[in-house]
This record gives structure tokens, C-alpha cells and sequence, in this order.
């Protein structure tokens, strides 16, 4: 069957996003659904990948693409093809309880084997999204992912019983191998300096839905949640936090949430819970994480280095005194007492650092 094209409309849309929208008979023709990524080409070979969205304003036959899309297709481009990305409507199961605390989720066999490990859910009514890392569950259940009730509410699933969830595979990484190279390096000593980070400190991670910022907020780099949800990960207001998104990361400063106006920043259903999964950062930070649209979840914690150079002053003067002691001690007259020296320093050291940060660590420990 010859793939139908779309006439492009005259004019663009100009949303800061790769976008496409179509009629939704012409949704359903590409058989695809509300928010998720379509590939689109042009008849000279050049193509993009675009998050496609129903438009009952535009005509049957017709696609209307964001001027983010247009540029990386030919300037003499009239109509496109669209291309889906494999998915399925997904059951969901409900985990057992020793499972809940995991850092990845369980699914079905079948699922895992169809689109890998990495994948993404998404509540096509909302376009709420979240990626996850699965593992099989070894039984004899078909087409089911076993998300926790925090998922659902993330989703927005549990609101509204019509709600259906889609599964798809995470995006491949098409960067360059040296790229990809870089980022695995840089991922690895970031991933070992949490774990020292933690060792010392300590930290909550905890899921949050994207949402907007206040408008005064948009030209500077701070980011605002709940206060409850604040004090939840261990920071005080101005303290920085790291935001994750597919393997970005970026650092913000923290500012509550004006629990009297959440309006301003979210179409307000159920204020409390809402209020208490959202997390708001500014349109540049957005981009540089490449959040595809409001509603994506993003891991948030508290930013370890941050708190380590807050409290520096609080360790130089242990650290210097125990120095101190040691070379009183110890005299560096020999080969075998500079070792000595140098043993008592890398071990003794981490303790008295350990016990200077013992009331950070006591917020999330």
C-alpha cells in the first residue's frame, strides 16, 4: 500500500519544538496517537523525527509543522510522508510490594522482548511521559508493565479510568561514537561521584512532572516545586537541586512554589496532589535537558557538590587541625614516616568529613 502524503500549510506553527499536526481522521490513517514521535520526510530524502498531535482545524489531507520541522527539511518542500513509531496500549499490573522501591520496573516478557529494556509510557489524553527501565517478571502474564500508584499518579492515570497508557522504545542514541563515548565517560565519573556524594551526604531522588514557571521566573536559572516536596529532598530555598532526563543533567536553584497562586503555572484539577508533582524550570532549561513538552517526568535531587562547597568553611578548620596533628606527630624525617603520613591523612580525613556533614546527612538518612 503507497504511503499517502500531506500538503503543508502555508503557513507554520511556531511552538519551540520538531511538532506536525493533522486532522485526527489523518491521525488515525497514520495510525499513530496524540504525543508520540512520527518520523517525517520530504520527497528529497531529508527527514526528522516529530512529536504529531490532532488538529481538527486543519483540513483533512493537510499537515501544518513548526518552523523547527521545516528547517531540516528542503525549502522547496509542499507535501510529507509520515511515518509511525511502533507501540501498543499497555495493561498495567500491580507490583508486589517488596518491588516498589526498586529502581527499575517489571513487565511482561513479551513487552520486553518487542521494544527492549528502555522504553517510555505515555497517557496519550495528557501527554504525560515518563521513561522507564524494565525487567522481566517471570510468569505467564502478557502485555503488562508493573507500575506503582506513584506512576499512575505521574501519568495522571489514576484520575481518570478512560485513560490509556502506550508504551514505546526510548529514542536510539544516533550520536557519533566518540560522542557516545564522551557521554559514557562523563556519565561514569558523574555516577561515581554520587556514590562517594552519598556516602558523605546523602540524597532523595524523587520522580516530578515538568510543568511551567512563573513568567518573572523565565529569564532566570531557579526552578520552583512544594515546599513539603522541598524539605522532602533535604534542601533549604536558594540550595541547588540536579534535574535528570535521558542521561542530561542539569543544576538549578530551588524556590517554593506560591501555594496560593499555582494556577499561574498548571490548569489547577486536584491542587493538592498536583501541586505535590510538579516541578517548574524555565524554557532554556527545558531545551537543554530536550524535554519533549510539559508533563515529561524528570528525576530531582539535591545537589551533593552543592552542599559540600556550602559547608567548606565548616571542614577546613577540622581538616587543617587534624593535619596539623598529624605532622606534629609524625615527623617527616624518613621515607617510612612520609607513607605514615600519608596513610593517616587519607584515612582519618573522610571520618572527620563524615562526622562535619552529619547534620546534612541526617535530613534524607
Amino acid at each position: 500500500m503507497e504511503t499517502p502524503s500531506y500538503t503543508l500549510t502555508d503557513k507554520p506553527s511556531f511552538v519551540a519544538r520538531y511538532q506536525i499536526e493533522v486532522h485526527p481522521d489523518d491521525l488515525q490513517q497514520v495510525k499513530t496517537e496524540n504525543y508520540l514521535f512520527v518520523t517525517v520526510a520530504d520527497e528529497f530524502g531529508n527527514d526528522v523525527r516529530c512529536m504529531i498531535l490532532s488538529n481538527p482545524t486543519i483540513q483533512r489531507g493537510q499537515a501544518k509543522v513548526s518552523k523547527r520541522c521545516l528547517q531540516r527539511l528542503d525549502p522547496k518542500t509542499k507535501s510529507v510522508f509520515i511515518y509511525a513509531t511502533e507501540f501498543q496500549f499497555i495493561n498495567r499490573g500491580i507490583p508486589k510490594v517488596d518491588d516498589i522501591k526498586k529502581k527499575f520496573v517489571y513487565a511482561s516478557a513479551d513487552v520486553i522482548e518487542k521494544y527492549s529494556n528502555n522504553v517510555e509510557i505515555i497517557n496519550v489524553k495528557t501527554g504525560f511521559r515518563m521513561k522507564l527501565q524494565l525487567r522481566a517478571r517471570k510468569d505467564d502474564t502478557m502485555n503488562k508493565v508493573f507500575i506503582n500508584r506513584y506512576h499512575m499518579l505521574l501519568l495522571d492515570i489514576e484520575k481518570d479510568s478512560h485513560s490509556r497508557l502506550v508504551i514505546t522504545q526510548s529514542p536510539i542514541d544516533s550520536s557519533s561514537m566518540t560522542r557516545k563515548i564522551i557521554r559514557k565517560v562523563k556519565s561514569f565519573c558523574a555516577d561515581t561521584v554520587k556514590v562517594i556524594g552519598n556516602w558523605f551526604i546523602g540524597y532523595r531522588e524523587l520522580e516530578l512532572r515538568i510543568g511551567y514557571i512563573y513568567p518573572f521566573d523565565e529569564s532566570h536559572n531557579v526552578s520552583r516545586i512544594h515546599p513539603n516536596i522541598r524539605k522532602f529532598l533535604g534542601v533549604d530555598e536558594n540550595e541547588r537541586v540536579v534535574i535528570a532526563y535521558n542521561g542530561k543533567r542539569v543544576k538549578l536553584p530551588i524556590l517554593d512554589l506560591d501555594t496560593k497562586h499555582i494556577e499561574e503555572v498548571f490548569k489547577v484539577e486536584d491542587e493538592f496532589t498536583d501541586s505535590h508533582l510538579y516541578i517548574g524550570i524555565p524554557a532554556t532549561t527545558r531545551s537543554e535537558l530536550d524535554i519533549p513538552n510539559i508533563g515529561t517526568v524528570v528525576k530531582v535531587r539535591r545537589s551533593m557538590k552543592f552542599l559540600l562547597m556550602k559547608h567548606i568553611n565548616k571542614l577546613i578548620l577540622p581538616i587543617i587541625a587534624l593535619w596539623f596533628t598529624i605532622f606534629n606527630f609524625v615527623k617527616a624525617d624518613s621515607l617510612e614516616n612520609i607513607v605514615k603520613i600519608i596513610i593517616l591523612i587519607v584515612t582519618i580525613s573522610p571520618i572527620v568529613i563524615f562526622a562535619s556533614l552529619s547534620v546534612e546527612r541526617s535530613k534524607v538518612k
